[in-house]
């Protein structure tokens, strides 16, 4: 029985990227990563941020770069402690040297060296603009409306985005992460989108086509597909519309509403930025929340999703009259946490400074002052009600299997368990006695 509670870090959340890594903070201090002194090799930095690529017999990597990345300016007064991105031609490939990763890659094609390029680049705009949003997620500007994309794990983001720019009237803002600076307006990059290859055998002979006519660099995994229709760089929009996307093999293309506090939970999870304390990531994303339109688009064929997008959004409504929107549909269940070797009969009880506030069916849980948020739904909450007075996993567990009679007395008792020493894990509950 899954209690449905998880940790949420307002910053970097473990299971998400940024460009295929994960965002990572430089030691200023110790100088980590800088430029160094000035080489014969090429030099190129990009304007509005700490970082400088030396490319050492890798020319094939900076025209990549110019077909990949769109309308960023290049120039611009290089600080002494700039950091530095290296990527040196071999025999085998490419090598890169990253201040964001502990070791070099080596043996990269042509697009993977250009990918590690693109993203350092992608981390050190954030590294330079603190407290600005990253939302991990898709996004294209549709009849005056910027909509983003996100969701879990192959539910097609970086494929519906790519087909996106096949639209003459789309502009692709990303495919991978969204810039929202404190202005409120979202950024594109100018990062072309990076698509798996080859395309799926449902691709349709048209969307074939545009990929054969723009696509740049490329190895036999992925490729950029350098389209017109991707928005310069430094291009802004404030975001209207959110789509939660869900893949479901067979499902017509169709809208749903999504619960409040199930677009909450997701919006803090697809954050990938540091914002440094919980009350400042709650603030800032339940307000972004109350800005926008959340619908949830399920949908199989790719075509279809197009095509429902198109008749949805453009016309003057949010949404149009003529497409239906389904009710919200149950959410997915958590994964259970991890058991813990911990007596059951240890009693624990609350931590006097905890926050906690309510969305719907939800609750979410964090300490002043600090990054980690939990997320819970009701049985997580019905444990929290317990604590109100210490108690054991064996007592809660035991009170929880009066109202769920049909559970297994002893697996309530585990997961409560499980919960308990996680919360105490994050510093929400102490030991009692």
């Amino acid at each position: 029985m899954a209690l449905g509670p998880g940790p949420q870090p307002s910053g970097p959340h473990p299971d998400q990227r940024l460009m295929m890594r994960r965002m990572a903070r430089v030691d200023r201090k110790t100088g980590a990563g800088s430029a160094g002194p000035i080489s014969q090799a090429r030099l190129l930095h990009f304007a509005g941020t700490d970082l400088v690529v030396r490319l050492d017999n890798a020319p094939g990597v900076q025209r990549a770069l110019a077909q990949a990345v769109r309308g960023w300016p290049m120039g611009g007064p290089v600080r002494p402690e700039a950091r530095e991105t290296r990527v040196t031609g071999t025999r085998s490939g490419y090598a890169t040297r990253s201040v964001y990763l502990d070791e070099p890659i080596e043996g990269l094609g042509l697009a993977g060296a250009a990918c590690a390029v693109i993203a350092d680049l992608a981390q050190d705009y954030f590294e330079t603009r603190p407290g600005c949003l990253a939302l991990h997620c898709a996004a294209f500007r549709f009849n005056g409306r910027l909509i983003a994309m996100t969701g879990p794990s192959r539910a097609g983001k970086s494929t519906l985005a790519a087909r996106l720019t096949q639209e003459p009237d789309c502009e692709l803002f990303c495919d991978d992460v969204l810039p929202m600076p404190q202005d409120g307006l979202a950024v594109a990059l100018g990062i072309a989108p990076r698509l798996r290859l080859p395309l799926p055998e449902t691709a349709s002979a048209a969307f074939r086509a545009h990929v054969a006519r723009h696509l740049g660099p490329r190895d036999d995994r992925y490729g950029y597909l350098c389209a017109p229709t991707v928005a310069p760089h430094g291009t802004s929009a404030p975001l209207g519309i959110l789509l939660v996307l869900d893949r479901r093999a067979g499902a017509p293309a169709r809208l749903h509403d999504v619960a409040e506090d199930e677009a909450l939970h997701l919006l803090l999870s697809q954050n990938m930025s540091d914002l440094q304390t919980a009350e400042a990531a709650f603030a800032r994303l339940s307000g972004l929340l109350a800005a926008i339109t959340c619908l949830r688009l399920v949908y199989s064929d790719l075509e279809e999703a197009i095509a429902l997008i198109r008749r949805a959004f453009g016309g003057a409504a949010p949404v149009a009259e003529g497409v239906g929107i389904g009710p919200a549909l149950p959410a997915a269940l958590p994964d259970r946490l991890a058991q813990a070797d911990l007596s059951p009969d240890i009693c624990w009880a609350r931590d006097g400074d905890v926050v906690i506030q309510h969305r719907q069916d939800s609750a979410f849980l964090w300490q002043p002052g600090k990054p980690m948020i939990w997320h819970m739904n009701r049985l997580g909450q019905a444990v929290w009600t317990l604590l109100e007075i210490p108690g054991s996993a064996r007592e809660i567990g035991a009170l929880l299997h009066e109202h769920f009679p049909d559970k297994d007395a002893s697996d309530l008792v585990s997961d409560v368990n499980a919960l308990l020493h996680a919360l105490a894990q994050d510093g929400l509950i102490e030991r009692k006695g």
